[in-house]
């Protein structure tokens, strides 16, 4: 099963939010290690969301008509 465009969107929101708060955090820790570390996974998550990002460009996108209950498929 794919994934719609809009829910890998959210996904690479999602990751960028925890890498955003990961590279805010780290400078508060007192170990060198921890905070080494702490910036590889924001790294890794960034990764992540361009990679899915890249999904998302290819991605089919779901539209469902509300007012006749039929669905459209784009990029079909």
């Amino acid at each position: 099963m794919t994934e719609s465009k809009e829910a890998l969107l959210r996904q690479v929101d999602g990751l960028l939010d925890l890498a955003r708060r990961s590279r805010r955090l780290s400078p508060t820790l007192s170990q060198e290690s921890d905070r080494q570390r702490l910036d590889r996974h924001a790294a890794e998550l960034e990764e992540s969301a361009s990679r899915i990002e890249g999904e998302a460009a290819s991605a089919k996108t779901m539209n469902v008509a509300r007012t006749t209950g039929l669905r459209a498929m784009d990029n079909r």
